[in-house]
């Protein structure tokens, strides 16, 4: 089961009350119904693909305005596309129309409807709940969104997102626009403000698990990468000082880059830190890592100044 289909589940059981049942009707109404007449008479159609979403409707059209209905299926013609739920109302439907201003301006009869904060709750979780959709928080990318084809009708969702600070964007998307959210913070923000509790706890367990393994995997690919520069580091000192005791008589070579010399001959493997440490254990004197660099640059350059003696013979 999709985590959206999760979400929507435990949405269409949240009780609520006549300010909320209007909120979610008018959502509804204005996002996934179209008005029209036929023989004469007039009908709204409420189109969903998911049964628990119809189921919810329904119970709302029947305890807001006992209105008559009729249950319609149509088969997708797309390939692996569910069949299409129409809900017909084909009673009381001036009523319902005149009400929402839905052949009007609906957008202000919407925000009528929306004053409070729990109407606000109640707008947008039927908003998800007709048209909205969520990533799975195992997936690597975050989002959410909610569609729909009016541009004024996304602006107004939009601004109610965000009268709840979530900082929900708007784009154009195919034949409509959305508001979204790309943020894990945002997403579990709105599935609080809609209600779905158990999502919210759903989606932070799966998404903590899911970056604290990768935050694990970073920090192992990064010791293996030091590790690696490490030994590459390592390897090229080796070489240097092999060919300077191959060509620089040992009297002649300082004592202190003589020490390094020998101590890194005995530590092949180990990292400057570690022969920092190696180094005061063993001559009783501190030496951090950026005077031992400073030894090993030394060791280089004596090193380079061979190979270029060599290549101009």
């Amino acid at each position: 089961m999709s985590f959206a289909k999760i979400v929507k589940e435990e949405l269409v059981s949240i009780p609520i009350d006549l300010e909320g049942q209007l909120a979610e009707f008018s959502a509804f109404l204005n996002l996934h119904t179209e008005f029209h007449i036929e023989n004469k008479l007039k009908m709204l159609d409420f189109k969903t693909n998911n049964p628990t979403v119809a189921k919810r409707f329904l119970q709302l059209v029947r305890t807001l305005y006992q209105a008559e209905t009729s249950l319609i299926t149509q088969q997708q013609k797309k390939l692996n596309q569910r069949q299409t739920i129409i809900i017909r109302i084909q009673s009381k439907v001036e009523d319902i129309v005149n009400e929402h201003g839905l052949l009007e301006d609906s957008i202000e009869n919407q925000r009528l409807l929306t004053q409070s904060p729990e109407a606000k709750r109640a707008y947008l979780r039927a908003a998800f709940l007709a048209s909205g959709s969520v990533n799975h928080p195992k997936t690597a990318e975050y989002h959410l969104e909610i569609y729909t084809p009016d541009a004024d009708r996304i602006i107004f969702i939009q601004q109610v997102m965000n009268a709840f600070d979530l900082n929900a964007r708007v784009t154009k998307r195919r034949n409509g626009y959305i508001a979204y959210l790309k943020d894990a913070e945002g997403i579990s923000d709105f599935l609080q403000v809609v209600g779905a509790q158990n999502s919210v706890f759903k989606f932070e367990d799966i998404r903590i698990k899911r970056d604290f393994n990768n935050s694990i995997n970073r920090v192992m690919n990064c010791e293996i990468a030091n590790e690696k520069k490490t030994i590459v580091a390592a390897n090229q000192q080796i070489r240097d000082i092999e060919l300077i005791e191959t060509y620089i008589p040992e009297k002649h070579i300082p004592e202190k880059i003589k020490q390094i010399m020998e101590l890194r001959k005995e530590n092949p493997d180990i990292s400057l830190r570690e022969l920092s440490d190696l180094y005061e254990d063993q001559y009783k004197e501190n030496l951090s890592k950026s005077g031992l660099n400073h030894r090993f640059a030394k060791i280089k350059q004596m090193a380079d100044q061979i190979r270029e003696s060599r290549n101009s013979k």
